[in-house]
């Protein structure tokens, strides 16, 4: 395999062709639709929505690993007994996106090539993995993943199906030469584009021995977090993960040489690049139609309204059909007060508060103490899983 390896940064190129037309009008309309979907949701419901979509993130990022990890159990209040019980990387991934968030936020002043840095990547792979128990790092010959370890330092090359991946001597080439490229462009639409073409490259570099895949995914989150496109209301890998076959076949016809010559002028095939950049283009668009969708007023009050009526826990719990119209209205503000919410079910004060106080315990409504002024939305996974339909869905066409 040696003698066939890639080791040439040329190969790359161009890394930032002319894309067609049709390419640069569906980056256009990414932000739009983001900022139309921010506008949507009060703040206090997309913090909360935020919690859940990170949950949703790690699940359908570890489905697409081939491993299903019960959302239920990786809500951040879920017991610890079984926190213990579930795939720890899961829990990790949430962390680690958590994290880098914050850390974005905060040190938003760092430069835009900083998201493309052989440091970064390497950083986030390690926040992934470190911590993981050795079963959970062992590869397929016997020998231990090094988290954060790039294949340069690791001196291994490998076969990936039927993609024998760079030579492990230019993984650092390759990747301070997309920082030199992906990190100078200087407009918003261009950074876009770019953040989809660098998710296929780095695929194709491969640059640590396991855990790519993962890596791979959370890195365009956290570049597309930087750009201010990714408000918590929707999940990149949940949509990835629902066209899984597509997604790998994608990526697969981006690998391939060049068709011909009419197919760009490098080494590997332009059309390919420009197919995956559409289909992840498309794929953001299509998620954040889908949470549009679920967070719709209407759509929302007539799921509210079915949940009431047939879900055997609400029922236990006595709660009233006229509750769901008070916490339909706090779903859509954010925040009401105490004595607003009990107005809002029409229902007597006494039999109003019984019904607040059963919210709370159920989790549905937030109240910092018994007797705070203001009560938030709730929004635990086994709720939002039937206000929000199909949003943790694990039969995927390619498991």
């Amino acid at each position: 395999m040696g003698a066939e390896l890639v080791t040439g940064i040329h190969w790359l190129e161009p890394l930032m062709p002319s894309f067609p037309a049709e390419i640069l009008k569906l980056a256009e309309q990414v932000p739009f639709q983001a900022g139309k979907l921010s506008a949507m949701v009060a703040p206090q419901m997309i913090q909360r929505v935020g919690g859940l979509l990170r949950v949703t993130s790690s699940f359908y990022s570890n489905l697409i690993e081939g491993q299903f990890t019960e959302p239920v159990t990786l809500a951040p209040s879920a017991p610890k007994r079984n926190r213990k019980e579930l795939n720890e990387l899961a829990m990790m991934h949430i962390g680690t996106q958590q994290a880098f968030e914050r850390a974005i936020t905060i040190h938003n002043n760092l430069p835009w090539d900083s998201a493309f840095s052989s440091t970064f990547v390497a950083r986030l792979h390690k926040r992934l993995f470190d911590g993981a128990v050795d079963e959970q790092l062992r590869l397929s010959n016997g020998s231990l993943l090094v988290p954060g370890q790039l294949r340069d330092a690791a001196g291994k090359d490998v076969l990936v199906g039927n993609h024998a991946a760079p030579s492990c001597t230019a993984v650092i080439p390759m990747l301070a030469r997309m920082q030199q490229v992906y990190g100078r462009l200087p407009d918003a639409r261009s950074r876009l584009i770019a953040i989809m073409a660098y998710h296929h490259r780095l695929a194709w570099v491969h640059p640590f021995v396991d855990g790519n895949g993962r890596t791979v995914r959370l890195v365009t989150h956290l570049q597309l977090h930087k750009l201010g496109l990714v408000s918590p209301l929707w999940s990149l890998s949940r949509g990835l993960a629902r066209q899984q076959d597509m997604y790998y076949a994608r990526l697969a016809n981006a690998d391939k040489p060049r068709r011909g010559d009419l197919d760009g002028r490098g080494q590997l095939t332009q059309a390919g690049l420009f197919e995956f950049v559409g289909f992840m283009l498309e794929t953001c668009l299509d998620q954040m139609s889908y949470t549009e969708q679920a967070l719709n007023v209407s759509n929302m009050r007539e799921r509210l309204h079915t949940i009431f009526a047939w879900d055997e826990r609400i029922k236990r719990a006595g709660l009233k059909q006229e509750t769901a119209r008070a916490l339909h209205i706090l779903l859509t503000q954010g925040t009401v007060t105490r004595a607003d919410f009990k107005i809002f079910t029409g229902l007597p004060d006494r039999v109003a508060t019984d019904q607040l106080r059963s919210l709370v315990q159920l989790g549905l409504v937030e109240s910092p103490t018994p007797k705070a002024r203001d009560v938030y939305p709730g929004l635990p996974i086994w709720f939002a899983q039937l206000l929000f339909p199909d949003l943790h869905q694990r039969m995927v066409t390619a498991l």
